[in-house]
């Protein structure tokens, strides 16, 4: 699957919010945009469960998760997915060059795989929504017909959703096959990784915005990942 680097996020995450970047930070991206794509092949592992959500906890595939924010995030959703998400060593290998190399480059390149891996998870998430609509429409039983819509990403670390969550959530979708693993303090390794949950609701008002753009105050204001 072929993943596009938006240069407008790539400048996003380096902290530029409607100003505009130098002529060598735009040719500095253009040339990482390259580099990541031609040698970083992302890859990822999901699966789909049913769902019982209460106001304190969200209960799948033989897990609890304890979390109000969780539950919240996930209210009248009938089903969830759990996905697994990483650009690979070879992105983390690149960047510790280019620290030796270029320091400056190197930030750049933080950002580059932050949007690269921020667009490759968008993809997959539209692919589990597509294959789910149609799932969702058995073609003799209109009586039982229901559209289901996605929530946005909800990752571990966010609000209460506690981070050693991580650890279940690499077991049950066997993310070695992906070659992710887990530091002792529950960090993904390769470091341009991520793991997070996708709710689907028979109701279309949900949240899409994105955290990093919303100015709608929630109960996860405070939380430095959101």
């Amino acid at each position: 699957m072929e993943t596009a680097i938006d240069e407008k996020e790539v400048l996003r995450y380096l902290g530029y919010r409607g100003s505009t970047a130098d002529k060598d930070v735009s040719s500095h991206i253009a040339e990482l945009t390259v580099l990541f794509t031609a040698n970083v092949i992302p890859k990822s592992v999901y699966g789909i469960w049913d769902c019982q959500i209460d106001s304190t906890a969200v209960t799948f595939g033989g897990m609890t998760v304890k979390s109000k924010n969780l539950a919240c995030h996930l209210s009248n959703c009938r089903r969830l997915v759990l996905l697994a998400a990483t650009l690979g060593t070879e992105a983390d290998t690149l960047i510790r060059r280019l620290c030796v190399q270029a320091i400056e480059k190197a930030v750049i390149a933080q950002a580059v795989c932050a949007a690269m891996l921020e667009a490759y998870c968008d993809s997959i998430s539209d692919e589990i929504t597509s294959q789910n609509l149609r799932a969702s429409v058995p073609p003799r039983e209109p009586l039982l017909r229901e559209i289901s819509y996605p929530t946005t990403r909800f990752s571990p670390g966010y609000g209460d959703f506690d981070i050693t969550y991580q650890k279940d959530i690499l077991k049950i979708l066997n993310c070695s096959r992906i070659g992710l693993t887990l530091t002792d303090g529950y960090m993904l390794i390769p470091s341009k990784s991520v793991t997070a949950v996708i709710g689907f609701s028979p109701e279309k008002k949900r949240v899409t915005q994105k955290c990093e753009i919303c100015s709608t105050p929630c109960a996860l204001s405070f939380c430095a990942l959101a």
